[in-house]
């Protein structure tokens, strides 16, 4: 299992959006869509590639959002390429301007993440091993919450056993805990209840090499409160 992915959604609750599906795209995309822009945040496609977007808080660096393009469709743009060495080139090309964003592409080779500011983009190549991504800026940056989430991942891949990884990741992404502090109350949780916004689905991804397919799960809505359903498959060549 060269790549496994474990994601929370966080969004405005009027936002609406569509499962994932397959897509019967060139190449085969299995994907969410946002039904208000029409892109994605998560996604994979048939030849061996996976690609998640995440809104950033803002630096400074924020540009009106009437001149700027939707993440989504950066994301859905990335997801048409055959490798995340293909990625990296085409965001090394690009100049479209967006809100600020951390995206991630890998495959079984290969992984990278990105994020823009200041009217550039900086590109980071990930080693081998556990990563943790949240709104902030950095590559694994570090915060009690993306802290807290990397010592769990780390205990469930520690003591890894595959027929208890669905049920560990939905605990996992379930968590409700927050810093003795109380700094950031809710929004420090890993499933996040706020009055507008909070956790409104999540997504397991696996790349099962010996079976030579990608197996996405989804559950709609927070995990705390719901299930995943079976796993969408997508044959890789």
């Amino acid at each position: 299992m060269p790549l496994l992915v474990a994601a929370n959604r966080d969004e405005h609750y009027d936002r609406p959006s569509a499962p994932p599906v397959l897509l019967k795209t060139t190449p085969k995309i299995i994907a969410g869509k946002d039904l208000r822009v029409g892109g994605t945040w998560l996604g994979v496609n048939e030849r061996g590639l996976f690609v998640g977007i995440l809104n950033r808080r803002g630096n400074g660096d924020a540009t009106a959002s009437a001149t700027t393009r939707s993440r989504g469709l950066l994301c859905m743009d990335l997801l048409t390429h055959a490798s995340a060495d293909a990625v990296r080139g085409f965001i090394d090309r690009h100049r479209e301007s967006y809100q600020p964003f951390t995206v991630v592409v890998a495959d079984d080779r290969h992984s990278w993440a990105a994020h823009n500011g200041n009217g550039t983009l900086s590109l980071t190549e990930l080693t081998p091993g556990l990563h943790v991504f949240s709104s902030h800026a950095e590559v694994d940056s570090h915060s009690d919450k993306s802290d807290r989430a990397s010592k769990q991942f780390a205990l469930l891949l520690d003591g890894f056993e595959p027929s208890a990884l669905m049920p560990r990741l939905k605990v996992l992404l379930s968590d409700h805990s927050v810093p003795a502090n109380g700094s950031g109350a809710r929004g420090e949780a890993i499933c996040v209840h706020g009055e507008v916004s909070g956790t409104v689905s999540a997504s397991v991804v696996l790349l099962a090499e010996a079976r030579r397919r990608f197996e996405f799960f989804h559950c709609p809505g927070p995990p705390c409160q719901n299930n995943f359903g079976s796993a969408s498959e997508l044959p890789l060549p």
